[in-house]
C-alpha cells in the first residue's frame, strides 16, 4: 500500500466525522428525558452542528448531506418532512455565500451571527409547523428553543471544535 492510498483512506474517514456528530446531535434531541422543561423544549441541536462545520469545514458538509441530516431530523421527530430540510440548506446557502467571512472574526462575531440565524429558523419553524398543522402553536414553546438553542452554542461548538482538530 503506498503513503497515497493511506492518505486517501484518511480522508475518507475524516470526511465523515463531520456528519456523524450531526447525527448524534439530532440522537440527544429525540431521547426521552424526564426532566419537566427539557422534554418539551430541547434546543435546535442539529442547527449548531450545521452552522458549525459549513463555516470551519464546508467541504465536508455538502448540500445533500446537510438535506439528508434534515430529512432524518424531521424522520426522528415526527415534523412535516422536508421543513428541517430546507432551512438547513437555507442557512448553510447562506454561510456558504457569505464566503470566509465568519472565518475572519472571533467567537462572539460567530454567535451574533448565529443568535440572529436562529431567530428566524425557530420564527420560520414555528410559522410553516402552524400553516401545516392548521394551529396557532404555542410560540413560548418556540421562544425557549430559541433561548436553549444560544445557550447551548458555546458549549456545543467547544466539543465540535474539540472534534475538529480530528479533522483538520
Amino acid at each position: 500500500m503506498s503513503i497515497s492510498q493511506s492518505n486517501e483512506k484518511s480522508f475518507g474517514l475524516k470526511s465523515v466525522i463531520p456528519f456523524f456528530t450531526v447525527v448524534f446531535l439530532i440522537i440527544l434531541m429525540v431521547l426521552p428525558y424526564n426532566m419537566p422543561l427539557i422534554s418539551d423544549i430541547m434546543p435546535y441541536l442539529t442547527l449548531i452542528g450545521v452552522y458549525y462545520w459549513s463555516v470551519f469545514k464546508p467541504e465536508y458538509m455538502p448540500v445533500s448531506v446537510v438535506f439528508a441530516i434534515g430529512i432524518l431530523q424531521d424522520i426522528l421527530l415526527g415534523s412535516p418532512l422536508g421543513l428541517t430540510s430546507l432551512l438547513l440548506v437555507v442557512v448553510q446557502q447562506f454561510i456558504f455565500f457569505q464566503g470566509r467571512r465568519f472565518l475572519e472574526r472571533d467567537f462572539l462575531f460567530n454567535w451574533f451571527v448565529f443568535v440572529m440565524i436562529v431567530i428566524g429558523f425557530g420564527t420560520l419553524t414555528w410559522i410553516i409547523v402552524s400553516l401545516y398543522f392548521r394551529v396557532f402553536l404555542d410560540y413560548i414553546g418556540i421562544i425557549g428553543q430559541i433561548l436553549l438553542t444560544i445557550a447551548f452554542y458555546p458549549l456545543i461548538t467547544w466539543l465540535l471544535g474539540n472534534t475538529k482538530k480530528m479533522v483538520s
